[in-house]
């Protein structure tokens, strides 16, 4: 390991595993995915450490934040869920756990 990196993320960064699943065919898990990672990267300095993939009803990717970050990207998920789940009117799983054994 050198200096810079830490496995797949940058050293001092928390990564996490963000999943998004549909329970309904009206939603498109993966299109909600890249919207939240869009709207992550914004806020946050996000390093992608497996790209958004899935199909319509599932999607999840690994992102890695500066440690710092890891319980506002948190609070910022859940409040992003929770408009998304009201905005579409179906339910829609969203979550996120630590990815150290991932990334």
């Amino acid at each position: 390991m050198d200096n810079q990196r830490q496995h797949a993320y940058p050293k001092g960064s928390f990564p996490v595993l963000v999943r998004v699943e549909g329970r309904s065919e009206k939603v498109d898990a993966l299109m909600l995915l890249k919207e939240y990672m869009k709207h992550a990267g914004e806020r946050y300095e996000l390093t992608v450490v497996k790209e958004a993939e899935g199909n319509g009803t599932k999607a999840e990717a690994v992102v890695a934040v500066p440690f710092p970050d890891r319980e506002n990207i948190r609070v910022d998920f859940n409040i992003h869920a929770s408009e998304v789940e009201e905005h579409v009117g179906e339910q829609v799983y969203f979550h996120m756990e630590s990815a150290f054994d991932i990334a």
